[in-house]
């Protein structure tokens, strides 16, 4: 069952008890209501009452949201206090599991509201709204609904209610499976709720990263971030937050018990369960029981106790029926299926999978879509309906294909990187800024014991200073010297991701255009199935030299890349089999290859430069062969005094430089040898040949 992220539920406050505050503040507001003759205040009163009771006794809030309804109706100047009242029983249900209810209070307030514009009451009812449709499953309204608060608490400037709407924004798109987007969205939450200082908003998008990395199904990095989200909350006095991310752990605990095979893992999963129920019945939140409970039918299912498990998901399934909850119903009638279809029971199982397929259809998150297509293959390939079978099996397929294309670990990777870089950060900062204050508290500190004007005391204190603020340095030069260290290996890592782009550009250039070259030489033997046999052998022949071509292309990349360096007695063996399949192809010409012998075979290339050197001495070489007409070729490696000479020379035609446009080729090599921070230098004229030379 996917994470509920009860985080979301910003419309509803944690349970605080009673204080005396609180009982003075009640005492005073009823007072003011009895004995009152102005109907604004009674209705304030009243109102203010109801937010009183609404995080300690939901009853009583009820009781006086009625009498706040009653004594507010068709009162035009009580409009206002009427129509948040209206908002309020519509969020009361929401917490109470009525969503039928709810919804028609909300259709409610909305004909009331929608001609008279409010800001404090349209952003009430779209974010309440939204959430309404979240916990019923319909999370493309929900994100509709999020934005639409979202964009008018931009349009008043209103930071915390554009945190407010950020964070539920982007959990709904996860749920939508718009996880790349919501990455983005989080990004923006994070920085301001670090600019609000807010610890509760940051706990919910930890909380919501977390559901990021369930769904990529690494299960750890999840776990890690719920864990954050939990230690944030238990700051906090909201219980249900607590008993949210209580739940979210708990899950973690259950895919890594599955994952690992780890009793351990269960037990630990149950433990969490058990704390989320204890802490949601404190503030009866039946949402957070009703998914506790179907998690633990889940735990019962991966511990192979099928019957424990339909007997759970049985009493969660009236609940849900009762509460018209979608998301809970879907979820119910897919692990019925799972575990009847276990105990071979398959008339129930195909009974409760097809229910669940038109609500998981309609809920569109593709994974779970995959897992009820999954689901159904095997169940008709139990029942020996091959063909439904093969049917569902390739409507699964098909899914995960879509879901293959969508691969978030780099876009998480860089998101998390970049903030754990800001984080790390700041905290030096604060470092630096802790240093100088104690510095200051020092010099203060000996400026009142130089005061006494005892001498020796003074000296005593001059060295200790001194003494102190040595060290206060070499912690500074330490902290420095990490940072360097830090900034070193992110320019480290810079540089691979270049030699990865180079050595990609690599199979784009080479490999790519020869591949279209046989898919178009395929499509013209399909076009023109007229011609002769002959024609067709000499095509055939072609695609067969090309293919082969092409294999030699990707093996030289592939060996360029599965190096982090490249020996000269690697390149020195490259270019022979290269020269000797010129040999064979070329039996006219002669080939030498020349290495001095002060060169070590242990001298290092990075992969980029060893293929870059690879490549452009075969390129000069193919030159000479196509178009030089040349008798021998020298291929000669010689060592000067801080660099190696490279020289590739041909006792061709040669050609006239200032007559000849330079092809790819040439301006590839040209390219290649300005990457390595060199300068290629072409020699020739008419009928003397050509020489081709660069340093490295």
């Amino acid at each position: 069952m996917k994470k509920l992220l009860l985080s979301i539920l910003f419309i509803i406050c944690g349970l605080y008890g009673f204080s005396q505050s609180s009982k003075k503040k009640i005492d005073s507001l009823n007072a003011i209501y009895k004995t009152s003759k102005i109907p604004k205040e009674k209705a304030e009163a009243l109102h203010n009452l109801v937010d009183q009771y609404f995080d300690q006794n939901k009853d009583s809030a009820e009781v006086y949201i009625l009498k706040t309804l009653k004594f507010t109706e068709g009162k035009n100047d009580l409009e206002q206090i009427h129509i948040h009242s209206l908002l309020k029983y519509a969020q009361l249900f929401i917490v109470k599991g009525d969503y039928e209810t709810s919804t028609s209070y909300y259709q409610k307030s909305w004909e009331k509201l929608k001609n008279k514009y409010d800001y404090f009451l349209y952003n009430k009812y779209y974010g309440d709204f939204g959430v309404l449709n979240f916990y019923k499953g319909d999370f493309k309204t929900a994100l509709s609904n999020f934005d639409k608060a979202l964009q008018l608490a931009k349009k008043e400037k209103n930071e915390v209610d554009q945190l407010r709407y950020l964070n539920n924004k982007a959990l709904a798109m996860s749920y939508l499976s718009q996880a790349e987007a919501s990455l983005d969205v989080h990004r923006e939450a994070i920085k301001l709720a670090e600019k609000l200082n807010d610890s509760t908003a940051l706990g919910k998008s930890f909380n919501n990263i977390g559901l990021i990395y369930e769904d990529m199904k690494e299960y750890e990095k999840a776990l890690e971030f719920y864990l954050q989200s939990l230690k944030i909350k238990k700051n906090s006095t909201s219980k249900i937050d607590i008993a949210n991310s209580l739940y979210n752990v708990a899950g973690m605990y259950k895919e890594l018990g599955e994952k690992n095979n780890d009793t351990l893992y269960y037990a630990k999963a149950e433990q969490h369960y058990q704390l989320a129920v204890e802490k949601a019945k404190e503030v009866n939140y039946a949402k957070v029981i009703l998914f506790s409970k179907a998690g633990m039918a889940q735990l019962a299912t991966v511990r192979n106790q099928p019957q424990k498990a339909i007997e759970i998901y049985k009493s969660v399934l009236d609940e849900a029926e009762q509460a018209k909850d979608s998301q809970t119903l879907r979820v119910t009638y897919l692990n019925l299926g799972v575990n009847y279809s276990k105990i071979n029971k398959l008339t129930d199982a195909e009974n409760y999978f097809l229910k669940a397929l038109p609500l998981i259809i309609e809920a569109e998150n593709p994974s779970d879509i995959a897992s009820i297509y999954k689901n159904l293959a095997l169940l008709y390939e139990k029942k020996n309906n091959f063909k439904q079978a093969y049917n569902y099996f390739k409507k699964q397929y098909e899914v995960e294909q879509e879901l293959s294309k969508n691969s978030l670990k780099d876009k998480i990777s860089e998101f998390e990187i970049k903030y754990e870089t800001e984080k790390k950060e700041k905290e030096i900062l604060s470092q630096r800024a802790n240093l100088a204050e104690k510095e200051l508290h020092i010099n203060q500190k000996n400026t009142q014991i130089i005061g006494l004007g005892i001498l020796a005391i003074v000296v005593a204190i001059l060295g200790y200073l001194l003494l102190k603020q040595q060290k206060l340095k070499n912690k500074q030069l330490q902290k420095e010297s990490e940072l360097k260290e830090a900034l070193i290996k992110i320019e480290n890592q810079n540089q691979l991701q270049e030699q990865r782009l180079t050595i990609s550009r690599d199979l784009h250039d080479n490999i790519g255009a020869q591949l279209t070259f046989i898919i178009s030489t395929i499509d013209n033997l399909q076009y023109g199935f007229k011609i002769t046999n002959q024609q067709l052998t000499s095509k055939l022949t072609s695609i067969s030299e090309f293919t082969k071509e092409t294999i030699y292309e990707l093996r030289d990349t592939i060996w360029a890349m599965n190096k982090n360096e490249i020996s000269m007695e690697d390149l020195q063996v490259r270019i022979s089999n290269f020269i000797d399949k010129g040999k064979v192809a070329s039996s006219g010409i002669h080939f030498e290859f020349n290495i001095d012998e002060k060169l070590s075979e242990s001298l290092k290339f990075t992969s980029v430069a060893g293929m870059n050197i690879y490549r452009i001495v075969q390129e000069a070489i193919n030159n000479a062969v196509k178009y030089a007409d040349a008798k021998t070729i020298t291929v000669s490696f010689k060592k000067l005094e801080n660099s190696l000479k490279i020289s590739v020379i041909d006792d061709g035609k040669g050609f006239d430089l200032d007559k000849i446009a330079f092809g790819n080729g040439l301006n590839n090599m040209k390219k290649r040898v300005r990457e390595m921070g060199s300068n290629l230098n072409v020699e020739t004229k008419e009928n003397e040949g050509t020489t081709i030379t660069f340093e490295v």
